[in-house]
C-alpha cells in the first residue's frame, strides 16, 4: 500500500549468491594451483577419491579451469540457483524462515554436489573434477552465508539511513501465541518489519464486524502485511481474511490451528516463531504479463508432452476398446475457472451407463459432502482400475491444456454434480484459477483427503502460486503416480 518498499529483494540475494560462487571458484583455483599447501591437500584428496591428476595432467587442468571459468561458473550458478529457488531462498519477504538460512544453503550445495558427481560419473569426463567441485561448493557454503549476511546488513543500513523498505504489519490476535509473535517481530525492526497496530477480535462480534475492523486497521495504518494470530477463527472466517487481503493486495500470515492440512499433509513450509506456526499466503499474481507468459509456456509444454506420449495414448485406447464395450473416451462437463463449464476428456474407465448406476452406490461414498469417491467402485473396469491407479486415464486432458481450458498445475475440475454439492460459500474460491492436470491435494493424499481439506489446499495454492511451487508439485506428482499413492 506504500511505494517505498524494494519490490525485488530476491535480486539482491541473487547477486550476493553469484558473487559468493565466483569468489569460491577462484579461491579454490588459487589454493589448488598456486600454493604448496593447496597442491598437497588436493593430491591427498584426489588419492582418497581414486583420481590421478598429477604432473602434466595437473597443468592441463589448471589451463582448463582458468580458460573455461565463465562457462563452469554459469553451469554451477544455474544449477545452484534452481535448487536455491526450490528451497525458497529467493522467496522474497519471508522474514521468519521455517529453517535457518545456513541450513538451506548447506543442503542446497550438498544436493548440487550429488548432481554434479552423477553427471561426472555418467559422462566419464577426462577432467574428472570431483575434488575441485567439492571444494568450491564447501567454500560457497561459507561465503554464501557471509555474503547474504553482508547483503542484509547493507539493506538494514539503507533502511536506517534513508527510511526505505520498511514493511508495516497489522497483528490481530490475543493470548500467548500473539504475544510471542509480537515480541519476535520487535526484534526484526532492523530487517524492515514492524508491527504498526495490534488489535483483537471483540468478544461476541460477528464475522462481518471483525473483517470491517481489520480492513479499517489495515487502511488507516497503511499496512503492508497482515498477521492473523486470532485463535478460534473458523475456516470460513479465515477465507474472509484472505479475501480482504486479496482486495487490499496484501500478503497474510495465519495461525495454523485450522489449517493443519497445509503443514501436516501437504508438507508446505510454515513460518515458525518460537514454535508458533504461521501459514503464509502471498498476494495473487493477476497481471496480464504473468498470464500471457504462463499461457505460452503451458502451450509449448502441452504440445511437446502430447507428442511424446502419443504412442502410449494409442496403446491405452486399444486396450480400452478391446476389453469392454463402449466408447474409448469419456467426455464430461467440468467446472473451470470462474465457475465456467468446459468439456473435459479422459479415457473411459467404467462400464457403459455408469452414471445411471450412481444412485445404487451413493451410500458407499468415502469423501463426505461435496465429492464422490469410492475405493472399490464396482462400476470400474479391470483395465480402468489399472489406468486409475497410475492416473493414465488423465492423459487425454493434455488436449484441454493445448486448447487453453486447463493448465498443468491448478485446482482439479469437478463434475457439475460435485459442484452443486458445495456446502460452504468459501468452497467456490477454488475456482479462482485455471483447473489443472495435477494439484497440491493430489500429491498430499489424493482420494484419501476429504473435500473440505481439498478446498483448503486449492486456496493455498492459488494464493501462493509460483513457478517454483508448480515445479515442486509436478515432481511430487511423478513420485505419487509411480507408487500409486491414494489412487482409486
Amino acid at each position: 500500500m506504500r511505494d517505498n518498499r524494494i519490490q525485488h529483494v530476491w535480486l539482491f540475494a541473487l547477486v550476493a549468491d553469484f558473487c559468493a560462487l565466483v569468489a569460491a571458484y577462484y579461491t579454490t583455483l588459487i589454493i589448488r594451483f598456486n600454493s604448496e599447501w593447496g597442491e598437497g591437500f588436493f593430491a591427498t584428496l584426489n588419492r582418497a577419491l581414486g583420481v590421478r591428476q598429477g604432473g602434466e595432467v595437473g597443468h592441463m587442468l589448471e589451463l582448463f579451469y582458468y580458460a573455461n571459468a565463465p562457462r563452469i561458473i554459469l553451469l554451477m550458478a544455474g544449477t545452484l540457483f534452481i535448487i536455491y529457488a526450490l528451497r525458497e531462498l529467493y522467496s522474497g519477504r519471508r522474514y521468519i524462515r521455517h529453517r535457518p538460512l545456513a541450513w538451506n544453503i548447506v543442503v542446497a550445495n550438498a544436493t548440487a554436489l550429488v548432481l554434479f558427481y552423477a553427471y561426472f560419473y555418467l559422462s566419464r569426463n577426462v577432467f574428472h573434477p570431483r575434488s575441485m567441485f567439492a571444494t568450491v561448493l564447501v567454500l560457497n557454503c561459507l561465503l554464501g552465508v557471509g555474503f547474504r549476511v553482508w547483503m542484509e546488513s547493507l539493506l538494514s543500513w539503507g533502511r536506517e539511513r534513508f527510511g526505505i523498505d520498511h514493511w508495516r504489519a497489522v497483528l490481530v490476535g490475543h493470548g500467548r501465541e500473539a504475544d510471542t509473535i509480537g515480541g519476535v517481530i520487535e526484534t526484526l525492526h532492523p530487517h524492515g518489519l514492524e508491527v504498526v497496530h495490534r488489535s483483537q477480535r471483540e468478544t461476541g462480534s460477528s464475522s462481518a464486524a471483525f473483517i470491517d475492523a481489520l480492513e479499517r486497521s489495515a487502511r488507516e495504518h497503511r499496512a503492508d502485511l497482515i498477521i492473523c494470530a486470532e485463535q478460534g477463527l473458523e475456516v470460513g472466517e479465515i477465507m474472509l481474511v484472505l479475501e480482504l487481503a486479496g482486495t487490499l493486495h496484501l500478503p497474510v500470515k495465519i495461525l495454523t490451528d485450522k489449517l493443519g492440512v497445509v503443514v501436516d499433509q501437504a508438507r508446505m513450509p510454515a513460518d515458525r516463531i518460537h514454535g508458533v506456526p504461521l501459514v503464509h499466503f502471498d498476494t495473487p499474481r493477476a497481471g496480464w504479463e504473468h498470464r500471457r507468459i504462463s499461457r505460452i509456456v503451458t502451450l509449448l509444454a502441452g504440445v511437446l508432452t502430447l507428442a511424446a506420449v502419443s504412442p502410449l495414448l494409442g496403446l491405452i485406447a486399444l486396450a480400452v476398446r478391446l476389453t469392454s464395450r463402449g466408447p474409448i473416451f469419456f467426455l464430461q462437463d467440468r467446472m473451470g475457472v470462474n465457475r465456467e463449464p468446459f468439456r473435459m476428456y479422459k479415457f473411459r474407465t467404467m462400464h457403459e451407463r455408469a452414471d445411471e448406476l450412481i444412485a445404487q452406490v451413493e451410500e458407499f461414498n468415502e469423501s463426505g459432502e461435496g465429492l464422490f469417491k469410492i475405493r472399490n467402485d464396482p462400476r470400474v473396469t479391470r483395465v480402468g482400475r489399472f489406468l486409475r491407479r497410475f492416473s493414465l486415464d488423465e492423459l487425454p486432458q493434455l488436449v484441454n491444456v493445448v486448447l487453453g481450458r486447463m493448465v498443468f498445475v491448478g485446482p482439479r475440475p469437478l463434475p457439475r454434480r460435485d459442484f452443486e454439492n458445495y456446502y460452504e460459500e468459501w468452497h467456490y474460491s477454488r475456482h479462482g484459477g485455471m483447473p489443472g492436470l495435477t494439484c497440491l491435494w493430489q500429491v498430499s493424499g489424493r482420494s484419501d483427503l476429504d473435500f473440505h481439506n481439498m478446498c483448503i489446499l486449492d486456496v493455498y495454492y492459488l494464493r501462493n502460486q509460483s513457478w517454483v511451487l508448480d515445479a515442486k508439485i509436478l515432481l511430487r506428482t511423478v513420485w505419487v503416480v509411480l507408487f500409486a499413492k491414494g489412487a482409486y
